[in-house]
């Protein structure tokens, strides 16, 4: 796995002291934030560049993912000898870097909250932990009178793993944590309807603030339930799954959001995993996708993505489908014979699309068309006007 951290700096944290920090963070019993783990991580080498963030943000889900399957299996490079045992751990060996990475977000972890099982497997294991950051630390750990020192050393780390993965049941799989997430929702001061309703203040709110809440969410679940191999063991049922929909959701509202922030490649690329993991689209994620590739000017992307939904063109309330099919025509052929004979079978279906050029509006009471306004949502009147003269030629007889 450290190779997916080729992407590091010289200055930045050692890579066996991220995986293990990383790792850390899975055993933890409340997810911690990226925005709390990643400036404590990198202290003042916190990477800004986007690439790097996300390659690290992949990288975390691949190791929540492993924690969710239990796979707690060291780097070879941390690999534990009795002929090699003192120069590998020396200081800034893999072996000690990875422990006192874990060690360092292990941190993160309120004890006072524990119970006396976690507390005692938590302490286990960072005592483990600190006895393999280095050489003296060690002799110190595992110093015994009834063996050797170097077998009772391997002996230790050949059972670190499996304390790795006792810990991360205690303070996360056990029925005292299931047991403890049920009473939670019971509690007087729980209210989900009022949790609910302030949370849908919030998501409908178009702004930066919004969006890191979103992330924050999204993360959450990420590393809760809908992990790398959640997806893949139900990937032909995902989007029917009723503990996939609030995901779907909120991934939906991130592209808009980020839409409407003109952030058109980040909502691209957010509605393209998004079509994706749910390919029959009950959502109707690819009426924003066609916006973007519409400002994007992507036709070739855009036809792709109209063939693949072509059985909703020309039918009754799919508005959306036949005017992106229109304006695609439009945008790379210009009024000629047969995109006009298009837009008169368009406008003889869909009436109503004539209202997004402004004009109507007023014998329609100030109103436009439920099926107009979904459109103007997803970004269809903003696909219009990025298309030169698009809207006289939709509104003009010829």
């Amino acid at each position: 796995m450290i190779d997916e951290l080729y992407f590091l700096s010289k200055e930045q944290p050692d890579p066996f002291f991220i995986e293990g920090y990383i790792t850390g963070l899975g055993l933890t019993p409340q997810t911690v934030l990226p925005s709390v783990w990643i400036p404590e991580l990198f202290a003042e080498e916190v990477p800004e560049d986007e690439l790097e963030l996300k390659s690290l943000m992949e990288y975390y889900n691949l190791c929540m993912d492993r924690v969710m399957q239990g796979d707690f299996s060291l780097p070879k490079e941390c690999d534990l000898t009795k002929l090699h045992l003192e120069n590998a751990l020396q200081r800034g060996m893999p072996l000690p870097n990875y422990c006192s990475g874990m060690l360092s977000s292990l941190n993160f972890i309120k004890q006072i909250e524990l119970n006396i099982e976690q507390y005692n497997q938590l302490d286990k294991l960072q005592s483990v932990l600190s006895g393999f950051q280095g050489y003296l630390n060690a002799t110190k750990t595992f110093s015994s009178d009834k063996q050797d020192f170097a077998t009772t050393v391997i002996s230790a780390y050949q059972d670190l793993e499996l304390c790795i993965s006792k810990t991360a049941y205690e303070l996360r799989f056990s029925e005292h944590c299931l047991s403890k997430a049920d009473e939670a929702s019971t509690l007087p001061g729980f209210n989900r309807k009022q949790i609910e309703s302030h949370l849908n203040e919030i998501l409908s709110q178009n702004n930066s603030s919004t969006l890191k809440l979103i992330d924050d969410l999204i993360t959450v679940i990420e590393r809760e339930l809908i992990t790398k191999h959640f997806i893949e063991q139900y990937a032909d049922e995902l989007e029917n799954l009723s503990e996939v929909q609030p995901y779907l959701i909120l991934k939906a509202r991130k592209a808009q959001i980020h839409f409407n922030l003109e952030h058109y490649d980040l909502a691209q690329k957010e509605l393209e995993e998004l079509l994706q993991l749910a390919p029959n689209d009950y959502y109707e994620n690819r009426y924003q996708l066609y916006s973007c590739y519409i400002k994007k000017r992507k036709w070739s992307s855009l036809t792709a993505l109209l063939n693949k939904y072509s059985c909703h063109l020309f039918s009754e309330n799919k508005l959306i489908d036949s005017a992106t099919k229109l304006l695609n025509e439009y945008a790379q052929h210009g009024s000629n014979p047969e995109t006009k004979a298009l837009k008169e079978k368009v406008i003889a279906l869909f009436p109503d699309l004539v209202s997004i050029c402004g004009q109507g509006i007023k014998q329609m009471g100030g109103d436009k068309p439920n099926s107009v306004t979904e459109y103007i949502n997803k970004g269809g009147l903003t696909a219009w006007c990025s298309v030169e003269g698009s809207l006289f030629w939709l509104k003009s007889k010829n």
